[in-house]
Parts: structure tokens; C-alpha cells; sequence
């Protein structure tokens, strides 16, 4: 219904498992791991995670990366007999056996031997997957584990991955499965997304339906993580109905209270009241000790010690994010906020409230200033600053109520165009093109290809920061109505060199978690005779070149007739590269594969770390 309304392609928080909006973060990555694993190792995988946590997502992800020479049966409804396991086995596996007769046990696992047995002659393996595992009895269970023993003297016949919830981690630890957990050869836990992680997985879906990537506002991120504590499906409900709500209303964007209404419609006003009830407590108990330390003899600096320093709270380094984010090469396709136009209207921010309107509307726990003062919300004794850091472990709306005092990053002062083309010339610098080459040529991504370069636009996190390992401009944006812009040049282990105008800054991610939505640009070198992606039935001189780099990197590529062509041999070398090196495998060498291989082979270029 609201597709129109906000120029979307298509609905972007369907809770169906569409592989297309598979957003990984470092857990999810780290899960698909574990079940390519599962695809080419005997044994069991076992994957387990809350509820609603991306399983049967990432699940299909793996699906349309099966090998051709792999056969895969998938039991979708575990609740079974051991003998409606063992026929939905083999109707999976297309095993014969006669039908209109009760067969024993034995007779189908005699049927699954000799089929197993003839498809290894042949060279191909098979994967048993079984998703709601949690469901499945003891018995069941130990059924499983006996097929694994189907094997030859060198290898099983059989990989097993088990998908379910907690209680399945808890059900292996029974003493009569204790042989089967033995036989467990890759195991992880997938849990919900960190804070930074949503807001990069709103933005990144928004992205992939074709429409603005900021339809949410800072309010209603921040919102949406405290709700949804990180859980895909739960965010996927909440901003469906958000989305739903704000077209109603007629609003550009989504708000705070529109992200509380429709959490309130789908989970339940209930939960909602305790949520609030929570952090209602919360900010009664800090007003009271803050009631009480006022009453108390205050300690001289000079006479006793002052009180520690609360530490600083640093992020740890997130996941890669998606290497399947919608890669856009933007040197034909000028950046309109550049000349100071196009930026996402967040003009009905700037005061009073969350709420664009009227007196009417219901009170925001996150108070706006005026754009003369675009502090943090709530922060009013703060400087005017992009946002204050705060503890993790506190309650979200009381974190921001009453932030803790830590460093600050000062929006420059300067208009949008102008931080965005220093941004551009602190990075282009690092790649040893001066300010003098380039100033006068216009918009900086058009000049890119002129000293052998590309922009790359993508929506991501900062772990795709560190796996890109390359300079980068950022899109920053605090209370005003248009972004800002720094550059992150370096990095070491903890933190990154961010310039906003001509100003060094050493930051964490935490420290620009409110601010930074995402949204990035990359230079990377272009391969000789570059001009654009490559994909199989493709027919170009940079073929003959791509060969020859991954023939240098010791993936086999059979001689072709016309090493120019990209035939179906060459379609797989790419495949194993980008398995091999974390990236989505779809045979298509787009940006992503461009830069790895080229920083995989040496082409000049500067590194963040």
C-alpha cells in the first residue's frame, strides 16, 4: 500500500526469507561459514539461534550457492517417525522404493546405501538439511546419527546440518545423544544484530526496494533497536507497520512515535508498557541518586581524591556486512548533494520534537533543538556535537535522555558541498592525487576515471570499512537538514583517522553510532581495460587479463579457445574465488571482486591498516 508513496520497488520488510535482502552481519557471515562448511565436510553442522534471528534466510542464501555436483535433501517437518524420516529421505533424494507397503527400517537404509554408494562412483555427495531440528524426538535423532555411518574407507556418504532453536543445543546434552553431540564438527550460535548492525540492516533493505535509505530518522532507529533488541523479524514487523503508519499519515519519513505506534499494534501494548515501565524506573532511580548525591558533603579536589573517570566504551569490531549490498559505480552518475541538492528533507526535525506538526502531538522522549544547536537529543547541556557517547549496558531511552559526558564530533563549519569535497580530496590524497589535479574538473567522481579510478557507492558497516581496507568519504548527518561529510583515512585495531574539514579526529565506531547511518564511497583502481562488470557469454580484452590473474593466484582456469571470452570454466574459477574470499558467489565480477582481486594481486593502492 505504501510502495508509491515512498518510490519502492517492492515491499522492503517482507518476513519472508528472501535471499535478495540477505543483509550479513559478522554473525550471520560467520554462520553461512559454518554451513558452506557443513556442504563439503562429513559429519554434523549444528546452527542454532532465537527465534526470528535469520536462520531459514541465510538457509536459502546457501541454496542458490549449491554446487552442481552436490545433491541436498531438506526435511522442512521434523516432527516425524523414524520411518517418515527415513521415506521423506529418499522421496528428497528421488531413491526408489515400492510404494503401498510397509518397509522396515533396514530396507530403507538398505535403498539409501546402494543410492549413496552409486552417486559417490559418480562424484557427487550428498547434504542432508533438517530445519526445526529442535522438534526432532531422541529416537529420530539417533536415527540421524546412524546414517552417518554410511560410509567408504575414506569418506562419508552423508553430511548432516541440523537448524533450530536454543532448545536443540540443550537436547544434544542428553545423555542418551551424547555419541551423536561427539560427531558435532562445526557448531554456532546466531544471535541478534548489534545496534549499529540495524541501522545498517534498515538502511541496507530500504537500499535493495529501490528506495530512500533514510526514510527512517535517527529517533526512530534508535526506536527500532530498542524494540527489537537486534531480532530481523521483529524489525521486519515493527517497520513494515512504521512504514504503513507514516504513508497513512501523509509524512515523508518515519518517526520515533510512529515506530512505538506499530510496535504497539503488532507485539502487543503489554509488552510495550513494561518496556516504558522499565525505563521509567530507570530514570526515577538516577533522578533520585542524583537527588541524593546534592544532599551529600561534597569532596574538595585539592583536600580528597575525585571520583574515576567513567572508561571509555569502545565497539568491538563488527561483521562484515554485506558483500551482496547493491554495488553502484558512480562515475557517470554525479552525486547531486555535492552542489548542495538532493539531500533527504529533514527540515520538519528541526524543532520542536520528534513529531513534525502541531501542539496535538503526543510527547517524544527525544527533545530537538534548534539547527543553530544541533546536539544530540536530550543532551541539552552537551556542545553542539554529533553524539555523545554512552554506555552499552544502559537502558536506550534513558542512555539518551541523559547521555554521559564523553568526546564529541563537531559538524564543520561549513556548507554540505564544501565538507563533502574535502572529504574527497583527504582521500583522493591518499591515493597521491592532489587537490591541484582535480579541483577545478567538477564533480570529483566524473575526474575518478581520468587517473585510473572508480567510485563505489554502497549502504554497509564498519567492519566492510576494514574488509575493504581502502580509503573512504562518509555521509554523516546530525539534527540538520542536510548531511556532512568526513573521510576515513587510516586505522589501527580500535580506532580510525576521520577528517571532517581539515580537522584529525581518532574515533570508534561507538563514537559515531548516531551519525553515521551507512552510507559510504570508495575510489578503488581500475584493471586494465576495465569497463564495468563481467559475467559468463561476455566477450572483452579485460577477460583475457582476469584469467591471468587468477591463473597467478593458483586457481586452475582450463585453456580457452579465445582467452577473451567468459566462458563457464572461467564462471567457476570466479566462483572459487569468491568463496574463498568471503564474497557473495554469483560468478558476476562486479566492484567487490574487482578490488579484492586487484588488491589480491597488487595493484597500487593505499590501505586503511
Amino acid at each position: 500500500m505504501y510502495e508509491d508513496h515512498f518510490q519502492l520497488h517492492q515491499t522492503p520488510f517482507s518476513i519472508a526469507p528472501d535471499p535478495a535482502f540477505l543483509y550479513l552481519s559478522d554473525g550471520h557471515r560467520e554462520a553461512l561459514a559454518h554451513l558452506t562448511y557443513g556442504f563439503s565436510h562429513g559429519g554434523f553442522v549444528l546452527i542454532t539461534g532465537e527465534v526470528g534471528t535469520g536462520k531459514t534466510t541465510l538457509l536459502r542464501n546457501l541454496v542458490k550457492q549449491t554446487p552442481e555436483d552436490l545433491d541436498v535433501a531438506f526435511v522442512l517437518n521434523p516432527r516425524l517417525t523414524v520411518r517418515e524420516l527415513l521415506e521423506t529421505l529418499c522421496d528428497e533424494l528421488g531413491v526408489p522404493y515400492p510404494s503401498g507397503t510397509t518397509l522396515s527400517v533396514k530396507q530403507y537404509i538398505d535403498a539409501l546405501n546402494q543410492h549413496l554408494l552409486a552417486t559417490h562412483h559418480q562424484g557427487r555427495g550428498t547434504v542432508v538439511i533438517i530445519d526445526e531440528a529442535q522438534n526432532l524426538s531422541p529416537a529420530v535423532l539417533e536415527q540421524i546419527r546412524l546414517l552417518t555411518n554410511l560410509e567408504t574407507d575414506k569418506r562419508k556418504l552423508l553430511r548432516i546440518i541440523l537448524i533450530g532453536q536454543p532448545e536443540l543445543a540443550e537436547l544434544l546434552e542428553r545423555k542418551e545423544l551424547r555419541q551423536l553431540a561427539q560427531r558435532i564438527t562445526a557448531r554456532y550460535h546466531l544471535k541478534g544484530l548489534s545496534r549499529e548492525d540495524t541501522y545498517a540492516y534498515v538502511i541496507h533493505r530500504l537500499a535493495r526496494a529501490g528506495g530512500n535509505p533514510h526514510l527512517f530518522t535517527g529517533g526512530a532507529l534508535r526506536r527500532l533497536y530498542g524494540i527489537s533488541s537486534g531480532i530481523p523479524r521483529v524489525i521486519n514487523l515493527v517497520a513494515d507497520r512504521a512504514l504503513l503508519g507514516a504513508y497513512a499519515e501523509g509524512r515523508p519519513r518515519v518517526t520515533g512515535r510512529l515506530v512505538d505506534r506499530a510496535a504497539a499494534e503488532v507485539l502487543g501494548r503489554d509488552r510495550q508498557l513494561r518496556r516504558w515501565l522499565v525505563v521509567g524506573i530507570g530514570a526515577a532511580l538516577a533522578t533520585g541518586a542524583a537527588s541524593a548525591y546534592l544532599l551529600l558533603p561534597q569532596v574538595d579536589p585539592a583536600v580528597g581524591p575525585a571520583p574515576p573517570e567513567r572508561p571509555t566504551t569502545l565497539s568491538p569490531d563488527r561483521a562484515t556486512a554485506p558483500a551482496n549490498a547493491a554495488d553502484r559505480i558512480t562515475s557517470r552518475n554525479p552525486d547531486p548533494v555535492l552542489t548542495g541538492e538532493g539531500a533527504p528533507d529533514l527540515s520538519h526535525e528541526v524543532s520542536g520534537n520528534d513529531e513534525p506538526g502541531n501542539g496535538s502531538a503526543e510527547p517524544s522522549a527525544e527533545t530537538t533543538l534548534s539547527d543553530a544547536d544541533p546536539v544530540r537529543p536530550g543532551a541539552a547541556d552537551a556542545p553542539a556535537s554529533v553524539p555523545v557517547d554512552v554506555p552499552e549496558d544502559v537502558p536506550e531511552d534513558a542512555a539518551t535522555a541523559a547521555p554521559a559526558a564523553g568526546a564529541t564530533l563537531m559538524r564543520p563549519d561549513m556548507p554540505t558541498f564544501q565538507s563533502q569535497r574535502l572529504a574527497y580530496e583527504h582521500v583522493f590524497q591518499r591515493w597521491g592525487v592532489e587537490l591541484s589535479d582535480w579541483a577545478e574538473a567538477g564533480i570529483p567522481c566524473n575526474f575518478a576515471p581520468t587517473v585510473g579510478l572508480q567510485c563505489l557507492s554502497r549502504t554497509g558497516s564498519w567492519s566492510d570499512l576494514r574488509q575493504l581496507n581502502l580509503p573512504v568519504v562518509l555521509e554523516l548527518w546530525d539534527r540538520g537538514a542536510a548531511p556532512f561529510y568526513g573521510a576515513i583515512t587510516s586505522a589501527d585495531d580500535e580506532q580510525f583517522e576521520l577528517y571532517l574539514g581539515d580537522e584529525r579526529h581518532r574515533i570508534t565506531p561507538h563514537s559515531l553510532r548516531d551519525a553515521w547511518f551507512g552510507s559510504y564511497v570508495v575510489l578503488w583502481r581500475m584493471p586494465p581495460d576495465y569497463v564495468g562488470n563481467l559475467k559468463r557469454g561476455d566477450q572483452h580484452p579485460s577477460v583475457r587479463w582476469l584469467r591471468d590473474q587468477l591463473d597467478s593466484l593458483g586457481i586452475a582456469v582450463p585453456a580457452s579457445a579465445d582467452a577473451a571470452e567468459f566462458d563457464a570454466s572461467l564462471q567457476d574459477a570466479v566462483l572459487q574465488f569468491q568463496r574463498d574470499e568471503q564474497l557473495l558467489a554469483d560468478g558476476i565480477v562486479g566492484p567487490s571482486t574487482w578490488i579484492r582481486l586487484g588488491q589480491k594481486v597488487g595493484l597500487p593502492a593505499p590501505a586503511l591498516n
